[in-house]
């Protein structure tokens, strides 16, 4: 027995004497700002003698990492540890802080703007407001639309990651007016002439250059969207090559539109004129 107990103290004294030398080594990692080795020192240490001191450092080490649900666990482990701490109050206003952390990197915040403004927000089915609107979400995947009278509505799905905020701009494009020849009122027949007929090409035309008039100026303001977003935030160059090439494509396009409006306008003035002479 006198032989057992003997062991027994010779290897808790062991185990002290390794736990002070990982908790040392830890404390020179972290005053060298290497806090991932420091934590590693630290967990070695706790493993062998654990304590609350112990578990404070390790808390800290994880707080410096951005760790913040292993810190958390850290300093109240500690406090349950020692609940005579001196420094009890000061801990629990860190936790309550890192709570406030740790809650808004598990719901970042989401931004959406849109142009025109005043658009409804509805996300998974439920109307959140409307644009411009921003507000924390849980991270995970989600379903957006924007809807707007007169315009087509925007859908968008989202996945939304713990600490990563996300902006969105998104245009709405207008509805299309349909045009409808207009119906022409017989005229009643005179000494045999014929009836008077309707300009029906000229409204065609005239329709046509309205529609490809609203698509001309619709693709000239998303042209302008995507210049803002890639002058006013930095982007990663695969996303740069993108705004920039969207920008130039919609531009290009949008000029031509301007032709086509421009063509089918002068047709519509020339058809009023030939169509009233017959």
């Amino acid at each position: 027995m006198a032989l057992t107990g003997t062991e027994a103290l010779a290897a808790d004294a062991s185990a002290r004497a390794a736990a002070r030398r990982a908790f040392e080594r830890g404390s020179q990692l972290y005053q060298q700002a290497r806090y991932a080795e420091a934590a590693a020192a630290f967990e070695e240490a706790h493993s062998r003698l654990p304590t609350g001191v112990i578990l404070y450092n390790l808390g800290q080490c994880y707080e410096k990492l951005g760790d913040l649900e292993k810190a958390l666990a850290s300093y109240r482990e500690y406090l349950r540890l020692e609940p005579r701490a001196k420094d009890r109050e000061g801990v629990q206003q860190r936790i309550a802080d890192l709570d406030t952390r740790f809650e808004a990197m598990r719901q970042p915040l989401v931004s959406v703007t849109s142009e025109p403004a005043g658009a409804q927000v509805r996300l998974d089915g439920q109307d959140r407001g409307q644009t411009p609107w921003s507000a924390p979400i849980e991270a995970g995947k989600h379903a957006l639309e924007l809807s707007l009278p007169n315009h087509q509505p925007v859908k968008r799905d989202l996945t939304v990651r713990a600490g990563e905020p996300i902006q969105l701009q998104l245009v709405l494009l207008p509805v299309a007016p349909v045009v409808e020849a207009p119906q022409s009122t017989p005229v009643p027949v005179i000494e045999e002439e014929a009836p008077t007929r309707g300009r029906t090409w000229t409204w065609v035309a005239a329709g046509a250059a309205g529609v490809a008039a609203a698509g001309a100026v619709t693709l000239g303001i998303m042209a302008r969207s995507d210049s803002r977003e890639l002058t006013t935030r930095m982007h990663e160059r695969t996303e740069v090559n993108r705004l920039r090439d969207s920008a130039s494509n919609k531009s290009r396009t949008s000029n031509i539109l301007y032709g086509v409006a421009g063509v089918a306008g002068a047709a519509s003035v020339t058809l009023f004129f030939v169509e009233g002479s017959f």
